[in-house]
């Protein structure tokens, strides 16, 4: 049974947040982290709640190296401890250069999808602290990044494989059976200082698709990554920014062999003063000093859309809008909430029929796809009470796509939901 030092074992269990009924956040990550340790040392009231590691300025392209000889740890601390810090930044440093090494080698980075105007953020300086179990990096900075934390289960990773897999047997070779998983913000600006007491969901997904099965694996990592210093995601909430969620539909899209407009045909739409649920949810403090922009953006056929809400069991449709402006933005900005199954006709003339199973990561991703499929249906693995393949059926979908995030896909109660819903 492997042992983790108090002062890890404090920042490795998260408190359990409230499990969010709206999509202004994601559910906890503690099912998940717990799943996968054997033991954890329960942590002593000594243990620090808040934990300040110094992170060094670099240039955006670089691996920072990792400063844990800096530590701010309680007075507590044992001398293990103090061991274990001190191999991790070895490994971290010679990891770090090997980094460095390959980057000399490697082709730039792509440029952005389009020639719209998309500034580039800073990720770097102050320092990283673990505040409220959330790491927040950049702190004493202008622009703080708060970044809920990731570990894996590998048990997850099989169940939600096959899962998939089992939905597309049931609905035959004629539905091409799509498995997005939409990484949190952890994936991309995770400080290198906390990096050993992580796990990583490329690592993840990429079991996952050991266990597919007449599916096909969507990598958004990858398209993502090279436009990390673009606000792709939100540094005050759990979800990516409408950006992030482009640059993962292109991926799809061009997978999927439907046609895709660049970013520049699209309104942009900016709200600034934004707070997420880093701020509201978690109360990470600093973050009221330092709100920002939420950019949108309506497709070029918005106003020709058709979009019908109905109730979890598809039924009492209402025509609606499919983006909600009124008061202040937020996430909900998209469809407005997730316990609803949205039916949206678009203009485009494919017969290309698009079936959704997602969290609320996934409600970004319809306006980006609007003049990709002739008829979008967007479901939400927690709010589903029919029988999920007949309707997928009965749809006409010759698409299925699952995006539900790296974090709830560990979830075993999410899990449970995905294999009731063939069963109702």
């Amino acid at each position: 049974m492997r042992k983790i030092p108090v002062i890890l074992a404090a920042m490795l269990t998260l408190s359990p947040l409230a499990c969010l009924t709206g999509c202004g956040g994601e559910e906890s990550t503690a099912e998940s982290m717990t799943a996968e340790l054997e033991t954890v040392t329960e942590a002593t009231s000594a243990a620090a709640t808040e934990t300040t590691i110094p992170q060094t300025t670099t240039s955006a392209a670089e691996t920072t190296e990792s400063t844990a000889d800096s530590v701010t740890a309680s007075q507590t601390q044992t001398s293990a401890v103090q061991v274990m810090t001190q191999t991790a930044a070895q490994t971290v440093q010679q990891q770090t250069q090997q980094q460095q090494t390959q980057q000399q080698t490697q082709a730039p980075a792509s440029q952005p999808a389009s020639s719209a105007d998309i500034p580039v953020i800073s990720t770097t300086g102050g320092v990283t602290r673990i505040e409220n179990n959330i790491i927040v990096a950049n702190s004493g900075t202008d622009h703080p990044r708060a970044v809920e934390q990731f570990c894996g289960n590998y048990n997850s990773d099989e169940r939600y494989a096959k899962l998939v897999s089992s939905y597309a047997a049931a609905v035959g070779p004629n539905v091409h059976t799509w498995l997005m998983v939409p990484p949190t913000s952890q994936a991309f600006y995770q400080p290198d200082d906390v990096a050993l007491i992580n796990g990583s969901q490329q690592t993840h997904f990429e079991k996952m698709t050991e266990f597919l099965s007449g599916v096909t694996p969507v990598p958004v990592i990858d398209a993502i990554a090279p436009h990390k210093n673009e606000p792709i995601y939100s540094r005050t909430d759990y979800h990516w920014q409408p950006l992030g969620a482009y640059y993962a539909a292109e991926q799809f899209a061009s997978l999927a062999g439907v046609p895709f407009p660049q970013l520049s045909t699209y309104q942009k739409v900016t709200a600034e003063g934004y707070l997420g649920a880093f701020y509201n949810v978690n109360k990470i403090s600093e973050l009221a000093k330092y709100p920002e922009p939420f950019t949108y953006y309506k497709p070029a056929n918005n106003d020709s859309l058709v979009c019908t809400y109905y109730d979890t069991r598809f039924q009492n449709g209402q025509k609606s809008r499919l983006f909600f402006e009124g008061g202040a933005i937020t996430y909900c900005v998209f469809v407005g909430r997730d316990n609803c199954i949205l039916e949206v006709d678009t203009d485009t003339q494919n017969d290309r029929v698009l079936v959704i199973f997602k969290d609320s990561f996934g409600n970004a991703l319809v306006p980006f796809l609007t003049q990709s499929f002739s008829k979008i249906y967007l479901c939400d693995i927690r709010y589903f009470d029919i029988n999920a393949i007949s309707f997928i059926k009965n749809a006409g979908a010759t698409d299925l796509l699952f995006a539900v995030c790296t974090t709830n896909a560990m979830a075993t109660h999410n899990l449970n939901y995905i294999e009731q819903n063939m069963k109702k």
